[in-house]
């Protein structure tokens, strides 16, 4: 679920947050010992890293796959990773270094028989020898894919050779041939939908038209170029573009322009970095030859261990012997002796009860340390998937969230996004508290993002349903024979700051919308999100008001309300919530949240907070 999202996000050029979810997916298959899923995982990071130019940190995820796929013995996974590494090398201009990676994912691909990776791996061994200017070589590794591509009718194949052979005749000075080349391989990556493909070859088709003097033509296709290199994130291509056009530019006389694609040429083709991601890629394969060195060290010390184990075993049953014999010659003194020794016998008894209290009390607690330590990483993980307070306060600068869990972690969790000129936000309840609330809540968040930024939903209702469904599913699967309701009870506000109209539709959690010193409560549906057993599904309602400057709206959960404490250990009920709402509506929203959260301490005094507590606050 976690890498589908990344690599949604990464489609969509959105670097940062696939960065975010392959990492967390990578923490998670590390605890988990998956080493598929690590492998995969490392392998999302590795593409973004190698597209933003940090091609050290991609070498570094690439090396973490290659020992994921060796430890699973996968062939085909090794020698696409070996392929991966030798691409990155290549970008770094260690030529020697990529030819050697990319000749040993030739050599697995022809192992195993596949087609369309061999002749991948003969594309990337005739780009080596072209940056060597070896064309002849060159052209023969080429001409042994296309035998291939003739079979296979690949149109990303034929793309790449395409372009390939259009770089030798640049090279050759046979510009004609090249640009039609690069135009049919221009063709076929646009049939693909593949941008970045694409822009790298409008990149080729500026060089070219500017080695002809055809400056405006050149201009035309090396900025295509760089838009798409800038949405993409990729430094090389950022740095070629930039290149192309400050060329153009100056040739065409508009120095100005030059200056300023030459500025972003310059920027990133800093040597010192260069040299750092030569020096970081080195690190990254010695590391890798360590962790081969040590596993195969562990194995052996494991191997002794295990051989000392035995050793010490024989040992034990020696000299139990040994004590049996003893015991037997000493029956007639036991005969002799036996009072002093039945007195003996009970304290050694005693003795024994106390070690083994002691022992057990050890065990137990390391096993709480144990169960602590996992929830508290629980605690992170469900924390880095909450939305932080500075995307908050984009979205919403006036605005507060009140939260506190009652345990470590939590059933409630608010969420926010951004979908088109939609601003959205919900406060949501999952069944229970704790280690249970706290996956539901993961569930809840995965399925609303899945629900938005994969559906493209944005009516409040809509969402709702879409969750329905979604936690219906999950709860079917997993609790088939249960008869424990489960699901959740949630407020969903969806906002259009250009029409100032707000939607919403709710499970069991009301919204307050304050305005004129007065509350007015829009209500929920009385049913949750989550089908139980033996009931049907029902849709929600949405509903919509006109938002006037000043008009403040809050979502929450029934934590803060229900909480006991006063004088007579009473709940604290959703009228004197208001009542404090009321009463502080000209202050500010970070004034309110301490207002509320003061309130509920001095309320509860010694008593146990009995659940989770959740509170938003917009001022529109």
């Amino acid at each position: 679920m976690l890498r589908t999202i990344g690599a949604s996000y990464v489609l969509r050029g959105e670097n940062e947050k696939g960065i975010f979810y392959y990492s967390l997916s990578s923490e998670i298959t590390k605890l988990l010992k998956d080493d598929d899923g690590l492998a995969s995982s490392s392998n999302g990071l590795g593409i973004i890293f190698s597209r933003q130019g940090n091609y050290s940190k991609a070498i570094d995820e690439y090396l973490s796959s290659l020992a994921s796929y060796e430890r699973m013995n996968d062939k085909d996974g090794m020698a696409i990773a070996y392929n991966n590494i030798g691409l990155n090398y290549e970008r770094q201009s260690q030529f020697f270094k990529a030819l050697d990676f990319y000749s040993k994912s030739l050599k697995i691909k022809l192992e195993i028989g596949k087609s369309l990776g061999v002749a991948q791996a003969k594309i990337n061994l005739g780009n080596i020898h072209l940056s060597l200017k070896k064309y002849d070589k060159a052209l023969q590794y080429y001409n042994e894919a296309m035998v291939i591509q003739n079979e296979l009718n690949n149109i990303s194949l034929e793309a790449a050779l395409n372009n390939s052979i259009g770089i030798i005749y640049q090279e050759q000075k046979n510009y004609d041939a090249a640009v039609g080349y690069f135009m049919k391989a221009l063709v076929l990556r646009n049939k693909m939908g593949d941008k970045y493909g694409a822009s790298d070859i409008r990149n080729n088709l500026g060089i070219i038209n500017s080695i002809q003097g055809k400056y405006p033509q050149a201009v035309e296709y090396a900025l295509e170029s760089h838009l798409v290199a800038n949405e993409m994130q990729n430094l090389e291509l950022i740095k070629q573009s930039a290149q192309t056009l400050s060329y153009a530019y100056e040739h065409m006389g508009k120095a100005g322009e030059a200056l300023k694609y030459y500025k972003i040429f310059n920027a990133y083709k800093d040597s010192v970095y260069n040299k750092e991601n030569t020096e970081n890629s080195i690190q990254a394969e010695l590391k890798y030859e360590f962790a081969k060195q040590a596993q195969k060290e562990n194995l052996e010390r494991e191997k002794d261990e295990l051989e000392q184990k035995e050793a010490a075993k024989r040992q034990v049953i020696i000299r139990n012997f040994l004590i049996l014999g003893f015991v037997l010659l000493l029956a007639v003194a036991f005969l002799i002796y036996r009072n002093l020794q039945q007195k003996k016998k009970a304290n050694d008894k005693l003795q024994n009860a106390y070690v083994e209290i002691e022992v057990k009390s050890n065990l137990l607690e390391e096993k709480n340390k144990e169960v602590f330590d996992s929830i508290n990483y629980a605690k992170r993980l469900q924390e880095a998937i909450l939305p932080n307070n500075e995307f908050i306060k984009k979205l919403f600068p006036e605005s507060f969230v009140f939260y506190r869990p009652k345990d470590i972690v939590s059933g409630d969790f608010y969420w926010f996004e951004q979908w088109g000129g939609k601003k959205m936000f919900a406060a949501v309840d999952c069944t229970g508290h704790g280690v249970p609330g706290a996956f539901m809540s993961i569930v809840g968040c995965n399925l609303l993002n899945q629900a938005v930024n994969e559906h493209g939903l944005t009516r409040p209702n809509l969402v709702l349903n879409e969750l329905n469904k979604g936690i219906t599913k999950t709860l079917k699967q997993t609790f088939e024979d249960s008869a424990v309701k489960d699901g959740m009870d949630i407020a969903l506000c969806s906002y259009d700051e250009k029409t100032n109209i707000l939607e919403y539709a709710g499970a069991f959690n009301s919204l307050w919308l304050l305005r004129d010193n007065a509350i007015i409560e829009i209500k929920a549906d009385k049913q949750p999100v989550g089908l139980f057993l033996g009931e049907e599904l029902k849709s929600f309602t949405n509903k919509e008001m006109l938002l006037q400057k000043g008009d403040t709206v809050y979502v929450f959960t029934d934590g803060f309300a229900d909480q006991f404490g006063g004088p007579k250990g009473k709940k604290f009920k959703y009228k004197n919530l208001q009542n404090i709402l009321l009463e502080n509506s000209s202050k500010s929203m970070a004034e309110q949240d301490a207002i509320l959260q003061k309130s509920i301490t001095d309320w509860q005094g010694s008593l146990e907070q009995i659940d989770d507590i959740l509170i938003i606050g917009i001022r529109i």
